[in-house]
């Protein structure tokens, strides 16, 4: 599998694009969510809530996974699709970027689906990395902004 350098991706998203990028499994419905919840079960990664609970969307709108005590990828599962986001501030060194592809690949390869982060509200058009489950490989689709 291929994986991105730590120093390639934050150089990719560029010094002034928001913290929290967006992520979305591409063509993704809500009826892709449980296949992802029981991924993220499997996966060993804490949650808030716990996701072996099934969520309550409407009382929890958010699933907090942490791959890494000091990483947190936010998923949300009250929307239509797969979608879920990350804090750029935590990716500090390459292991805290390995640990947030892990989670976008899991997502990928449980929905069967690419999974495109992208800068913070900037919609598919401002992706900076895909996920593609068909070779397991992720890419960096802009070297800079």
């Amino acid at each position: 599998m291929s994986t991105p350098s730590h120093a390639d991706l934050v150089e990719a998203f560029g010094p002034d694009t928001g913290h929290l990028p967006d992520a979305e499994a591409v063509g993704s419905t809500a009826d892709d969510w449980p296949a992802v919840l029981d991924a993220l079960g499997r996966s060993g990664w804490p949650t808030s809530p716990d996701v072996a609970a099934a969520p309550d969307t409407d009382e929890n709108p958010t699933l907090a996974v942490h791959p890494l005590p000091t990483v947190q990828v936010n998923f949300f599962p009250s929307w239509g699709y797969v979608a879920f986001d990350i804090d750029l501030r935590e990716l500090v060194d390459q292991h805290s970027t390995d640990a947030v592809l892990a989670v976008i690949a899991l997502v990928g390869r449980s929905t069967g689906k690419p999974v495109v982060l992208m800068h913070e509200g900037g919609g598919s058009e401002s992706a900076v990395l895909a996920y593609d489950p068909s070779t397991d490989e992720h890419r960096l689709l802009r070297e800079r902004p």
